[in-house]
């Protein structure tokens, strides 16, 4: 290893020659080489200390004039930033200092797979919330499924647990907002696939969350038994999978991004920048991929809000295609502008939903 003197090393020994003596700062060296600091690569003794005094003529009184390089590189770095301060954008997206409106947001509840303790916990704990958003796949739709053939999950009983969950809300919380999930439009998917025109199928009235948002309480044999004036929920039937309240999307898509969490509402960043312009939204909430993400992307805030349901039976499948289900919701907090608070705005995460464990299996050889 080369013996040549560092910058560092000569540095240290100009500011220690005047204090100390050759078996100190040999001992001072000795620190810095052991913590591997920048320029201490080799051990130097008390010896090799002298023979460098010696050799540059190095004294307490030839030092009287020296000047630290260091700190004036400091003093130039710090003038640097100080002028790139002055001259930089500065974006303060995010940074919301008195929010005055609370938004709570669960979605793929999937009745009757809810998790029914954790959601009524949640809405406990958080109804001071101004405004509770149902983000999608509120119903499984169980018995339109083409996953699996076991169809003893009557449609109605979801439609009637859904029912009380949107009652629920909306005598605990100032509005209620939902949004349409993937799941939630099997009931009109499963018509259109039976070669059923559109026109038609709206006599069979297949959106089920519309008639939810219009107060209409079933009983299990599918009568209209009451008609609740629900003034404070609301539902918009065109591109029902998306709302914006604020600046904060929230959506459910029927697209899933493969790979991390975070792909998927990085992916909604971009289309809804190309759709909407990224100057009128600054936050997404996205329900759908059963993850937990949250992140800060092009200055908006990117949330994947988990679930509130359990592993559903159909997701026990060799083919990989579904991944561990998360549970959890999001808070959003945002001021009267509709900015979003992106500090204390937050994912509360419940736990991973994994398949059962099987026993090991003994075989007799």
């Amino acid at each position: 290893m080369s013996s040549k003197w560092q910058p560092e090393e000569e540095h240290v020994l100009r500011i220690l020659i005047p204090t100390h003596n050759n078996t100190e700062i040999a001992t001072e060296f000795k620190k810095r080489y052991e913590k591997n600091l920048p320029g201490f690569r080799k051990l130097r003794s008390a010896d090799a200390i002298r023979r460098k005094c010696s050799r540059d003529a190095i004294t307490p009184e030839s030092l009287t004039d020296y000047s630290d390089p260091y700190k004036e590189r400091w003093e130039y770095i710090k003038k640097l930033n100080e002028e790139y301060m002055m001259d930089a954008e500065e974006v303060t997206t995010g940074l919301v200092q008195n929010p005055t409106r609370k938004i709570v947001s669960f979605s793929d509840i999937h009745f009757p797979f809810a998790l029914y303790d954790e959601l009524q916990e949640a809405i406990k704990e958080h109804s001071d919330a101004d405004i509770c958003v149902l983000n999608g796949d509120i119903l499984d739709g169980y018995a339109f499924s083409s996953y699996g053939t076991a169809r003893r999950i009557a449609a109605l009983k979801e439609y009637i647990s859904a029912f009380e969950l949107v009652k629920q809300c909306a005598e605990t919380f100032d509005q209620v907002v939902i949004v349409s999930g993937n799941h939630d439009r099997r009931p009109a998917k499963t018509l259109a696939r039976n070669t059923f025109e559109k026109e038609a199928t709206q006599v069979l009235r297949p959106d089920l969350l519309a008639r939810m948002a219009n107060g209409e309480m079933l009983n299990e044999w599918g009568e209209l038994v009451e008609k609740i004036e629900f003034d404070n929920v609301v539902y918009q039937k065109y591109d029902s999978w998306y709302v914006r309240i604020g600046k904060t999307i929230f959506c459910h898509p029927d697209a899933y991004q493969g790979g991390n969490p975070g792909a998927t509402v990085m992916m909604l960043n971009k289309y809804f920048m190309n759709r909407i312009g990224g100057e009128h939204f600054d936050s997404i909430v996205v329900g759908h991929t059963h993850r937990i993400y949250k992140g800060i992307f092009m200055n908006r805030m990117l949330i994947e809000q988990g679930a509130m349901c359990s592993r559903q039976p159909y997701q026990h499948k060799a083919d990989l295609r579904f991944p561990h289900a998360m549970n959890g919701y999001a808070v959003l907090y945002q001021d009267e502008a509709g900015n979003t608070c992106f500090n204390k705005s937050h994912v509360v995460y419940l736990g991973t939903q994994l398949p059962p464990k099987k026993e090991i299996l003994n075989v007799n050889t």
